[in-house]
């Protein structure tokens, strides 16, 4: 599973990048996962992330313009693997 945190580096951004992490390791995920941070603008754009901070998981889009919590993390991974 491949998760990325879009963000130009703010607060927000590294706020979810670290509530990704301690989601995976709730879930018992971490080593199943590579989770990178993008910075690149034009990544956003051409993903239709137009506010940050941005979490896509396998190329999908699963939340913009939003700090998730570690439980809400947790609860989208699950629906996208259920799906």
């Amino acid at each position: 599973m491949k998760i990325e945190v879009l963000g130009p580096g703010c607060k927000n951004c590294e706020a979810l990048y670290e509530n990704v992490l301690k989601a995976l390791d709730q879930a018992g995920l971490r080593d199943q996962a590579e989770v990178v941070k993008v910075t690149d603008i034009d990544q956003f754009i051409s993903r239709g992330v137009f506010t940050t901070p941005g979490l896509v998981v396998d190329d999908e889009v699963l939340s913009a313009g939003r700090l998730l919590n570690p439980e809400e993390i947790l609860e989208k991974l699950q629906k996208k693997q259920a799906g």
